[in-house]
């Protein structure tokens, strides 16, 4: 991957600031790079004429100029200034589909930079069907070239969000326009010859063409070594997340079945448990090799269905859904494949188990994307791993939420003093690192998440051992030094949606006083035992979690425990944060 270097402040623009559009499209048009929406996926602009604000994209998302990028326009007027030759194949295309997700391939005019076409003798031009899109770009006033706004290898990005998640410090600014309508780039076609040649399948399908140009169209072959491709998307392995992913290809048509419905006939039900099985399946046979792995599943309401009806608490704890309506409706899936991608690797999951479709309309289109995502096709590079926010922090305006909730977990030690302040020390600096977050079941709702501590014989206001301050302000991007203990008692209880203890002694004693609290209270031992995560010691045996107050011990000793307590709250962390009813906002 290039270097990249921050050297903006970005702004994230909304669709309604009039003023701070055209502030962006002067930044652009005077060779900066600013993010903006299209009804396919978010673009990344530059000037199209400007060689050396191009080369800032390159930088921007990390990638080596040797993929052309397409170049964007408001009016079919500014296609004669930038190609040399519209054969009739293209005017065709560009008056049966522009404006519209189709990108047309034509030999360009010698004011178009190589830095544009990676040195080609062509060029991509799109004309967007977005409403504000197509306003910026005339407030740019010059043709604006642009690939996905991604950082290299990463999902195309389909809100503005997700390109602040990638390219916050990198540009000039982000117009934000809202969910992209497709969610797939466009279809790109080259019409250089008498014959039309898709060079990457999208929303406008082969049969869309052919009814259009009244002729039969075929596939490019593949790109042989050394070979420079025509269209972006063509020689690295895009779209992909961080983790591995797994296609799961759906056997059967069960559009317009109701998986909550009552009344289901019997080959309803067969045809529901055969298409949704096999991701379950899979995430058994994931779990039996691994009990520590993390599932993400991209699927439809009947996989999420039959994964609920199966009642297995350890299975549910190591699944994250992403549902994006019928399994089988390939456009819904189309339209959330890159943001459930985004936010299932957010989760940071092992392994993402994903629909795959057959057919020979917008599923070829589909299937593209997600082979990549596969890393089936390509070659590989740094995939998209999220880059972390400065400081591991994700600045976001709170007014993107429709509405917000609050949730915590407390951590129950025995006088809340050391272990309760770095228990509670290191969950909160988890919750910084990794934040924002939303509710696990509507992205719309945020999560305010909080941790507490409390100790069951604590007197009240005792602070920490000075020699646990200076160990956890060593090891921590923190201080412990303000806490002061608190004593537990029920309203720390009735105040936490999760308890968690530090030794199974304490949760004993809690639960032998309040029995109604099981299923919220468990020890750190018992709570990795309940998501399957047993652990053995070196004689086979299974073994407890049981961590000791390193009162009056040296520095070394408090450092330790700091570090013990670190690895296994980072290991429980996704498990409480899903008993939270949240999940990390990608």
């Amino acid at each position: 991957m290039m270097e990249r270097k921050k050297i903006y402040d970005t702004r994230l623009i909304k669709s309604s600031d009039e003023e701070g559009l055209k502030d962006a499209a002067a930044a652009l048009s005077a060779g900066n790079v600013v993010g903006f929406p299209t009804e396919t996926v978010y673009g990344l602009g530059a000037d199209a004429l400007d060689p050396e604000a191009v080369k800032k994209i390159f930088e921007a998302k990390g990638r080596p100029g040797d993929n052309p990028l397409i170049v964007h326009i408001y009016d079919k007027s500014q296609i004669e200034g930038l190609v040399s030759e519209v054969t009739p194949t293209a005017q065709a295309l560009i008056d049966s589909f522009m404006p519209g997700p189709i990108t047309v391939i034509m030999r360009k005019a010698a004011c178009v930079p190589d830095e544009v076409t990676a040195g080609l003798d062509t060029v991509g031009i799109r004309m967007p069907s977005h409403t504000l899109c197509n306003k910026f770009l005339k407030y740019c006033g010059c043709p604006v070239a642009a690939p996905s706004a991604n950082l290299s290898g990463s999902p195309s990005p389909t809100t503005a969000l997700h390109v602040m998640n990638d390219m916050d410090g990198y540009v000039y600014a982000v117009v934000d326009g809202g969910e992209c309508e497709v969610g797939l780039e466009s279809t790109v076609v080259d019409a250089t010859g008498e014959k039309p040649v898709i060079l990457r399948p999208g929303a406008v399908t082969p049969v869309m063409i052919d009814e259009a140009l009244k002729t039969h169209s075929g596939y490019a072959a593949a790109l042989k070594k050394g070979e420079v491709p025509a269209s972006p998307g063509m020689k690295y392995r895009h779209y992909a997340p961080g983790c591995e992913v797994k296609i799961i290809t759906l056997p059967e048509d069960v559009s317009g079945i109701d998986p909550s419905s009552e009344e289901l006939t019997d080959e309803q039900k067969q045809s529901l448990f055969n298409i949704a099985s096999p991701f379950i399946l899979e995430a058994q046979t994931i779990l039996k090799e691994n009990p520590a792995a993390r599932i993400g599943i991209f699927a439809g309401t009947e996989v999420k269905a039959l994964a609920d009806m199966a009642k297995d608490d350890i299975l549910s704890a190591h699944i994250n859904f992403y549902v994006y309506g019928s399994t089988c409706d390939v456009k819904a899936a189309s339209h959330c494949l890159f943001d459930g991608l985004r936010l299932l690797d957010r989760q940071e999951v092992d392994v993402i188990l994903a629909a795959g479709f057959k057919g020979e309309g917008l599923e070829v289109a589909y299937m593209n994307r997600l082979s990549k995502a596969a890393g089936k096709t390509g070659d590989d590079v740094p995939s998209g791993a999220y880059e972390e926010a400065e400081n591991g922090i994700l600045e976001m305006p709170l007014d993107h939420f429709s509405e917000l909730f609050t949730a915590s977990v407390a951590f129950i030690s025995d006088d809340d003093c050391n272990l309760g302040a770095i228990t509670e020390g290191i969950f909160t600096d988890l919750l910084r690192r990794k934040g924002p977050f939303c509710c696990a079941e509507d992205e719309k709702i945020g999560a305010e998440l909080y941790a507490e501590s409390a100790g069951l014989y604590a007197s009240e206001g005792n602070s920490p051992d000075e020699t646990a301050c200076k160990a956890f302000s060593q090891l921590m991007d923190g201080t412990i030094a303000h806490h002061l203990s608190k004593r537990a008692d029920v309203s720390v209880y009735d105040n936490n949606d999760l308890v968690l203890t530090i030794n199974d002694a304490q949760a004993y004693e809690i639960l032998n006083s309040f029995p109604e609290l099981e299923g919220r209270v468990y020890s750190l031992s018992s709570y990795m035992a309940s998501k399957g995560l047993i652990m053995k010691g070196d004689d086979g045996r299974i073994a407890s979690l049981a961590v000791t107050d390193p009162a009056g011990e040296d520095l070394i000793t408090y450092k330790h425990t700091v570090l013990a307590l670190k690895a296994w709250l980072e290991i429980l962390f996704p498990y409480i944060l899903k008993d939270l009813n949240a999940m990390r906002f990608c």
